[in-house]
Formats: C-alpha cells, structure tokens, sequence
C-alpha cells in the first residue's frame, strides 16, 4: 500500500478518535447535572479561601447550614467566622481556627487570685471534632493543675496536665522543652465535640505570685507552639495571638457514618464526578471526599472546578492527549 494512502488511513483513525473523545467529554458534562454557580465554587472572606462544601452565609453556596462561614466585619476588616470561633484556614478535611486561652492569675491588690477566666467550646451537631492528632491540651505554670473535658456533668471524658517547679525555682524550666516543668502538654481523644477547661484551685500562684503569677491552659495545635520560659514570667504567651492560640478541627460529611452507607443514597452523597473518590472520616461518623491519584480540584464539585487534570496515552495508534479543563474548555468550543 502506497506510504500516502497509510499516513491518510491514520489521519482519518486519528480524529475519529479524537471526535469519540470529545463527544464522550461532552456527555460526561451533560450527565454531570446543573453546575454551581462560579461565585460559590471559591468564596473569599477576608483573605481566606472558602471553597464548597463551605459558603459564606446568605449567599445560598454551602452544601448544608452547618457548613457556612460568617463573614463579620471587625476592628481589623472582615474575617471569617464558624459562631464565635474566628477561622484562620480551610482545607480538605480540616479547619484552623483560633481558641481562646484560659487563664488563672493572682490579684496582687485583693491579695487573692481572680477568678478564673476559663473557655467552652461546643461543636456538636457539627461537622466539626477536635482534632486528636494535630492538638495537644497545653498547660503553662509553676503550680497549676488544669483539665479538659466534654460537657460538664453529662459527658465521660476527662483529662487533665500538671505543671510545677521545684519550690517556685524557674531555673529547672528549660526553652523547647514541655515535660511538666513550666509546662505540660497532653493528648486528647478521638471524636470529641465539646471542649471546656478547669483548673484546680489546690494548686496556684499565690505563693510565687512574685515569679509566675499566671498560669495558662489551652487545647491547641501542638506544631505550632515552642515553649519559652518568659511564659512563666510574664503574659507573653497570652497576649502572641491576642489572647487566642491556634486549634484544628477535623470535619466531615456527617450525614452518614460511612463511605458504604452514603453511597446507598446517591441524592445526598457528596463526592461528585467520576474522578471524585470517598474516604471514611477517622474522627468520628462520616466521610470526605478526594481527587484520585493524577487528578486536582473539587473533589465536592461536578463542574470545571472538580477533579480533573489527567494525562492519556492511546498506545494503539500513539495517539496522546493532554487533557486540563478539558471540559471546561469543551463548554465554550461551538461544534456546530
């Protein structure tokens, strides 16, 4: 057979495949269902990303209410907020948010100790649980003894971290180090909603109030924090993020307790598009969504802004497509 006859033979094999790629792109749009609008699929609240399932509120873009985010105008511009808890992050799985330290310090005028200024935080019926492996409960202190723990009087978890030095002596406090001199860390456990701290009042400062008169207990993300003993001497460690530190919290679809049982209900299931892929949540009920291997995006999202991104290789025929908002560029491509 003439060498022209076969290159044209090719040719024609050639974009009748690519014709059977591109209908098969558009059918996979058209069975894809109505899209998001484009405004919800990547909200901005004060410099913070807010991608679906998560939307600012009133604006009508989270998949659920228990997924929109405040966005509050404050004395330093706006900011996102879950409730009273202001939102540092979102990613795929987690959220970074700042909680409140409490505290308990010594009134040198009432030669007493102030009452104890100490935080709640309640998640529950949330998609929210408190992170297990990216918090630890840190506790500040030469004579304090501090616990957390889920709902007072209802709940059945209880912990609790102890920090003392040796006869008030802060020399044994080292910087870096978080063993129960000057300061204590523990682990939480897994699945936990609520949050709330107490200290024990048999242990205080009014005896070295001169040294260290305050002591401090927080739950929050253990990577960012390095002890330092100024914390015992004064109330740097209060006032670095404006009385706050940073927490991580694991959310999740909560819908269904797991992968299996939400993909019974493909209405309500929340992981769209063929390249989307479930996991089950490992703190607590429930599941999110990813990409699979080779593809970026939305793995909550059917439209452009899902997963995509995935290179072919046609060996047959050498034939080799690079395909990155493939569809999205199909859309506004006139066939006809």
């Amino acid at each position: 057979m003439p060498p022209h006859r076969n290159a044209a033979i090719r040719g024609a094999v050639d974009g009748h495949i690519c014709l059977l790629i591109v209908l098969f792109l558009i059918s996979i749009k058209l069975a894809a269902g109505g899209p998001i609008a484009r405004s919800c699929q990547d909200s901005v609240c004060g410099g913070v990303r807010i991608p679906y399932p998560f939307g600012i509120s009133s604006s009508g873009c989270a998949m659920a209410p228990s997924f929109e985010v405040d966005c509050n105008n404050t004395a330093n511009g706006f900011k996102p907020f879950v409730g009273n808890v202001e939102v540092i992050s979102l990613s795929n799985g987690q959220a970074r948010v700042m909680n409140h330290v409490s505290s308990s310090c010594y009134n040198r005028t009432s030669r007493q100790m102030n009452p104890a200024d100490v935080w709640y935080l309640n998640l529950t019926g949330t998609p929210y649980r408190l992170s297990d492996s990216a918090n630890k409960f840190t506790v500040i202190g030469c004579r304090t003894l501090a616990y957390t723990f889920d709902d007072y009087n209802v709940g059945k978890y209880m912990s609790g971290c102890v920090s003392v030095c040796r006869r008030g002596d802060l020399s044994s406090a080292i910087n870096g180090s978080c063993v129960g001199i000057g300061c204590c860390q523990t682990n939480i456990s897994t699945g936990l909603s609520y949050y709330e701290v107490m200290f024990d009042y048999t242990l205080n400062t009014s005896g070295i109030y001169n040294r260290t008169p305050c002591s401090y207990a927080v739950l929050m993300e253990s990577s960012s924090f390095t002890f330092s003993t100024t914390y015992l001497t004064s109330r740097a460690f209060n006032t670095s993020y404006g009385g706050q530190a940073p927490l991580v919290l694991d959310w999740a679809i909560r819908t269904a307790n797991n992968c299996v049982e939400a993909q019974k209900n493909p209405a309500s299931y929340a992981c769209k598009g063929d390249y989307s892929v479930c996991l089950n949540s490992t703190n607590g009920p429930g599941y999110i969504c990813n990409c699979k291997k080779g593809y970026q995006g939305n793995p909550y999202l059917q439209d452009s802004n899902g997963c995509q991104g995935k290179y072919y290789a046609y060996n047959k025929y050498s034939l080799r497509i690079l395909m990155y908002d493939a569809v999205d560029f199909i859309t506004n491509v006139s066939l006809f």
